[in-house]
C-alpha cells in the first residue's frame, strides 16, 4: 500500500517535468540553431532575418537548404594574428 501511495505523486510530478524539459530541449536547440544562422549568415553577406526565418520557420528543411546553398564567405574572418608587429 504505502508504494502505491509514493508512486502516484511522483507520476504526477513526471507528468509534467518531461514535457517541460522536452519544450526546454527544443527552444534550446531552435536557439542555437538560429544564433548560428544569424552569424553565419553575417559572415557570408546574406541578411541575418531573412535567414533567421528560413531556417527557423521551415526547420529542418529550411536549415538543410542553407547548408547547401549557402554562398562562399565575402571576406575571410579578421584575425589578429596578420596584424601583429614583427
Amino acid at each position: 500500500m504505502a508504494y502505491t501511495f509514493c508512486r502516484k505523486p511522483m507520476e504526477e510530478i513526471l507528468s509534467y517535468l518531461f514535457p517541460t524539459a522536452v519544450v526546454a530541449l527544443l527552444v534550446l536547440i531552435f536557439w542555437k540553431v538560429g544564433s548560428w544562422a544569424i552569424s553565419d549568415a553575417q559572415l557570408r553577406g546574406k541578411s541575418p532575418f531573412l535567414v533567421f526565418l528560413a531556417v527557423i520557420f521551415f526547420f529542418p528543411w529550411g536549415l538543410i537548404a542553407w547548408l547547401i546553398f549557402r554562398p562562399a564567405p565575402s571576406q575571410p574572418p579578421f584575425d589578429l594574428r596578420r596584424f601583429r608587429k614583427q
